[in-house]
């Protein structure tokens, strides 16, 4: 069993996400890519600074990945508009993300990212269980799950702040369980924001995110 102690989703127009940035680092994080920053603002803003040093890892999916980075170095390449600058380069680089994040959130010892191939679809369930396993093994003290994607429209977060033990601030409990008379969601991107909304009009005492890859398994978050 491990525990949720934060669910987090955001949105972010453009021009609103270096803002927020600056706003929340008091400077703006230059030569960030979109997704680097939305990474930076969900992380920061799922755990409180003084669980920020505590042996962590990132675990987070997205259906866009780093796609206008690349695009823009490929049109600079095309275009022949001399050689790209290596920062150029890194940004089209998924794990670039972490890196960036990591002076911010010194226990930050590993990140893995999930690409996923459609949009609309997600696998928090590989995610989570993945986050069940390592925590159970007391790999780390906490991990973050999270879905990001951005675009020329703007950017999008959604994030999942876990722990091996209960904290003050806990909201659920996380365990696997064949069971199915609860409450189910579907494995989406935005599943933190309809966990949110069962989490606040409390209609049931459970709740199961059902994986398609294995229909006879789900994942059971508990109120405590």
């Amino acid at each position: 069993m491990i525990y949720l102690n934060a669910v987090l989703s955001q949105h972010y127009l453009p021009p609103a996400l270096s803002g927020a940035v600056r706003e929340t680092l008091g400077k703006p994080l230059r030569r960030a890519a979109p997704l680097t920053q939305l990474a930076l603002l969900g992380a920061l803003a799922s755990l409180p600074a003084e669980r920020r040093q505590q042996p962590s890892a990132l675990l987070w999916q997205s259906t866009s990945g780093p796609r206008q980075e690349t695009l823009a170095l490929l049109q600079e390449v095309c275009l022949g508009a001399g050689e790209p600058m290596p920062y150029d380069f890194l940004a089209t680089q998924p794990a670039i993300a972490a890196a960036q994040i990591q002076p911010f959130l010194p226990g930050l010892q590993s990140a893995t990212h999930c690409p996923l191939d459609s949009a609309g679809t997600a696998n928090w369930s590989l995610l989570l269980n993945l986050a069940l396993n390592w925590l159970d093994e007391a790999r780390y003290h906490q991990i973050l799950c999270a879905h990001l994607d951005s675009s020329p429209d703007g950017a999008s977060g959604h994030w999942l702040s876990l722990s091996r033990k209960p904290l003050e601030n806990t909201l659920a409990s996380l365990q696997l369980t064949t069971d199915s008379a609860s409450t189910s969601l579907t494995d989406t991107p935005d599943f933190p924001a309809h966990l949110m909304c069962w989490l606040q009009l409390a209609e049931s005492s459970s709740l199961l995110l059902q994986s398609p890859a294995a229909p006879g398994l789900a994942l059971k978050f508990a109120r405590l």
